[in-house]
């Protein structure tokens, strides 16, 4: 189903392959024999053509909507993992009130395709959806520990050594776990992955949030290098939502406000209807440079040397 053959696949389309070509496509016509696997396929890859009028019902299509629950500003699979991770991580960002945003969801048509609309009265707390995510992004998902775990690994699967592939096999692909990922790092002479497997990552040395390139990470980086110190930099990017400047091409993502205290008032996008897209345009970046553990103390010596 891919219309670029040469470019990498990723998550989605493993998706895809996993409901189309697994044993799950079986499964999935034996209890649903009125749903074929690329229906499902089409929620989730909003490019793929309809073959049918699966979606039409009544002269209206309900594609866009279903489309919306699956990936979207409030979709399903944010409004779990938002409030889940934000438990098992002690913290309050995460904690919005996900069931009155829920009640307070409807629909709206344009030209015969139906989206989703939110109740006027629930604006507020879609607000506090989009913040809590956002800011859970730049305290949780951004944490120093995870984005420097995250680059030696990188750096590990990238290495020429590197033996651990992912299978073309889609039934094989699954057993390929965080699990098997950790076994095969435990017995490799790979420096990355023994660093990885033994718990000795890279620490932080320096740290700046930022709305624009400042430059100092870039310096620091140099002036390390220069003194034959191994650096690892990263610019973790976070912005408040994924539709800031999609213009036309946000058409089929658009979610409709509905004030059912104005029979008169038209249904209006939500982005005319709050501010918050304005007031968080900007991309916001943790910049951060790591060094080896054993480089640390000569390292912070150097950074305090640093004119900025």
């Amino acid at each position: 189903l891919m219309s670029d053959e040469s470019r990498k696949a990723n998550h989605e389309d493993y998706t895809i392959k996993f409901i189309m070509d697994s044993h799950l496509a079986g499964c999935l016509r034996r209890n649903f024999s009125d749903i074929e696997p690329y229906h499902i396929a089409c929620l989730i890859d909003k490019s793929l053509k309809d073959k049918d009028d699966f979606f039409v019902d009544q002269g209206l299509n309900f594609r866009v909507i279903l489309s919306q629950i699956v990936s979207s500003e409030i979709d399903m699979d944010r409004m779990d993992y938002l409030g889940r991770d934000a438990y098992f991580c002690g913290t309050n960002y995460g904690k919005v009130e996900i069931n009155w945003l829920m009640n307070n969801f409807t629909h709206h048509v344009v030209e015969d395709k139906v989206y989703l609309a939110l109740n006027r009265r629930a604006l507020y707390t879609f607000d506090d959806f989009l913040l809590s995510r956002h800011h859970m992004y730049l305290m949780i998902y951004f944490h120093h520990k995870s984005i420097i775990y995250e680059e030696m690994l990188f750096r590990f699967l990238t290495s020429q050594d590197c033996t651990y592939k992912l299978p073309p096999n889609i039934e094989d692909y699954v057993s390929c776990t965080d699990f098997s990922l950790y076994e095969h790092m435990a017995h490799s002479e790979n420096p990355w992955a023994r660093r990885i497997s033994q718990r000795r990552s890279f620490k932080v040395l320096f740290e700046d949030h930022v709305t624009e390139n400042s430059h100092r990470m870039e310096k620091i980086k140099k002036e390390l290098e220069s003194n034959a110190i191994e650096t690892i930099t990263a610019s973790s990017k976070a912005r408040l939502s994924k539709y800031h400047g999609m213009g036309a091409d946000a058409d089929d993502m658009n979610i409709f406000v509905i004030d059912p205290y104005d029979p008169q008032g038209k249904p209006i996008t939500i982005e005319h209807c709050t501010e918050i897209f304005q007031k968080y345009e900007e991309t916001r970046t943790i910049e951060r440079v790591y060094v080896a553990q054993e480089n640390i103390d000569e390292a912070r010596k150097i950074l305090k040397s640093i004119s900025f």
